[in-house]
């Protein structure tokens, strides 16, 4: 038997039971720690294939306005690269396309292919990586897709850099993510006060960001045609600062209530070109 040494009692007891020796009590805490990690991945990319799907009626009109350009500036032989590809969603304006999906989350992959092979594209290679270093040569692609993406990337300049450096000249960048609402809105101060624990739930999504600034920073004002709007009958509640005869005049319309997704109702989107 093996000298113990300076081990604590817990490397001891695990030793034991193991029956493996002390030297993998830390490479079972990695395994379980790996395991729970796959467990979460797999109910996140469930729950994103399963219930987003409200969120993608209500932004339906609105993808089929910014993908429906698709064809006037991507080649349909050359690459689409979409980042934080998730399950797939977008996989529907894709057709007869060669498609590159990035997405950390591997438990999505198979999702998205599901949905590719739905949506008739092409070719789909799912690659895991992230937005600030994309695995992906220099001006290498025609056109770069995120939508709901800037809210989670960890730096947002350096993922809009990455994006610039992998397109080719006179190459395209659609997005579309949800923003802040206003400052002094009664929605904004709910984003700010339910941000940090949305970001513990949704993959770090942060509530409070917009990234409007930073795409024209980087491609160049003249370069973006950029739209706003707010979505469901948030437009014209009193959460984003709407009159009252408007919000009652909405309440008759809808039945009452809120939309689902009515925090991310502010939402941007648009198409910037390199």
């Amino acid at each position: 038997m093996r000298n113990c040494g300076g081990c604590s009692r817990r490397e001891l007891i695990t030793g034991v039971v193991s029956g493996t020796g002390l030297n993998t009590a830390r490479e079972l805490e990695e395994a379980v720690s790996t395991k729970a990690r796959t467990a979460y991945d797999q109910n996140f990319a469930r729950t994103m294939e399963n219930g987003m799907a409200d969120y993608e009626l209500h932004m339906r009109a609105v993808k089929d306005e910014l993908f429906g350009n698709l064809s006037k500036f991507h080649d349909p032989r050359g690459t689409l690269v979409e980042i934080g590809m998730g399950t797939g969603p977008n996989m529907r304006y894709y057709e007869g396309l060669n498609v590159v999906g990035v997405e950390p989350n591997e438990e999505s992959h198979v999702y998205a292919y599901e949905n590719a092979t739905k949506a008739g594209v092409k070719s789909l290679e799912c690659v895991k990586g992230f937005g600030e270093a994309l695995p992906l040569p220099d001006a290498s692609v025609d056109t770069v897709v995120s939508t709901l993406v800037m809210c989670t990337v960890d730096d947002i300049e350096a993922t809009l850099a990455e994006v610039r450096r992998v397109l080719k000249p006179g190459g395209a960048y659609i997005f579309l993510d949800h923003v802040a609402a206003p400052q002094g809105t009664p929605l904004r101060t709910m984003q700010e006060v339910l941000s940090p624990l949305n970001r513990v739930a949704y993959e770090g999504c942060r509530l409070t960001r917009d990234p409007e600034a930073a795409v024209k920073a980087e491609f160049g004002f003249e370069n973006c045609e950029v739209n706003r709007f707010v979505a469901g009958s948030t437009a014209q509640s009193w959460l984003v600062g709407a009159s009252p005869v408007d919000v009652a005049e909405r309440w008759k319309e809808t039945g009452g209530g809120l939309q689902p997704h009515f925090l991310l109702a502010p939402s941007v989107y648009g198409v910037a070109r390199a």
